[in-house]
């Protein structure tokens, strides 16, 4: 599929992915707006080159690569401007925008993985009590933290739930992941509380005169977007005191950390969260060590004493 570079929906579609990595993947602005100049390099030289598609072919992405390389950046530059492509084309992809990946024979750069912050149980409490749930928003903002926490929802999950894939009595979703891939995905009692509580009292306030099969909705009995659970998740988090950068996928962070530093088996984890690989789910095992170590360096007899 190609796109002209100088239509208006080609300006829609990476204004999309800019919304996907601030709102999905929880980026800092500062990381959002690194890949947003990589990825502007990258189409300001296909239309330099005259290709005014943003499915170019293997050629043009080698091409420029090897354009990069010529001007003197260092092979770290290099392997961060191919990141940026990767992950445009990668949500392209998923969003069945294109149906091939042009980067697919190009190998990989190797990048650092970082620990993703996580929030512990007492944490987790802290912020669910901040909201005030005597309210109608409060009862969906409660209901939606406690649910992403129970089931390791991505925020994506949570605005594409539908009634229908709601079941209260054995404690179930099911939702709709990346690549429009289904998955049963489990909840607890206390989400179940909730969930009822939001369905049978705050919901039909919301809904209106709408027929909608959205189980979050807005006060204009709308769908809740992504943009507005995080400014929701964010602002109840500002109210904890917890020195923290809180995101929405911070909950699923928590909700898989958790799961592992309790015994919880790798793959059952992968199974949960949706990961297509195994190798994106063993990061929270390095994290589960991360924190052990520094367990260790806090409560050891010998490094006590190398302190004095």
């Amino acid at each position: 599929m190609s796109i002209d570079l100088k239509n208006e929906e080609i300006v829609r579609i990476v204004l999309r992915y800019y919304d996907y990595l601030y709102l999905e993947k929880g980026l800092s602005k500062n990381s959002v707006d690194a890949y947003k100049n990589d990825l502007l390099l990258f189409l300001s030289y296909l239309e330099s080159q005259n290709v005014h598609t943003l499915n170019p072919g293997y050629n043009s992405i080698v091409e420029y690569l090897s354009f990069c390389k010529k001007t003197g950046i260092s092979s770290r530059t290099l392997s961060r401007y191919l990141s940026a492509i990767r992950s445009f084309y990668k949500f392209m992809i998923n969003e069945r925008i294109i149906d091939t990946d042009p980067l697919a024979k190009i190998e990989s750069p190797k990048i650092a993985r970082y620990l993703p912050e996580y929030l512990t149980v007492e944490e987790i409490e802290l912020l669910l009590n901040t909201i005030d749930d005597k309210t109608v928003s409060g009862i969906r903002d409660k209901t939606i933290i406690e649910l992403m926490y129970s089931s390791g929802l991505r925020i994506s999950e949570v605005v594409d739930l539908d009634i229908t894939r709601v079941d209260l009595d054995e404690k179930f979703l099911i939702v709709t992941g990346k690549g429009s891939k289904e998955r049963v995905v489990p909840f607890g009692e206390r989400a179940k509380i909730l969930l009822e509580r939001y369905i049978n009292e705050a919901r039909p306030q919301l809904v209106k005169n709408r027929i909608t099969s959205a189980v979050f909705l807005n006060y204009r009995g709308e769908r809740l977007s992504r943009k507005g659970i995080w400014k929701m998740i964010k602002r109840y988090a500002a109210q904890t005191g917890i020195k923290k950068n809180i995101k929405p996928h911070t909950l699923r962070h928590s909700f898989a950390t958790h799961l592992i530093q309790n015994g919880a088996d790798l793959r059952m984890v992968q199974e949960l969260l949706g990961h297509a690989d195994i190798s994106t789910t063993q990061i929270y095992t390095h994290l589960d060590k991360g924190t052990l170590i520094d367990i260790h360096r806090k409560n050891h007899p010998i490094n006590k004493y190398e302190k004095k």
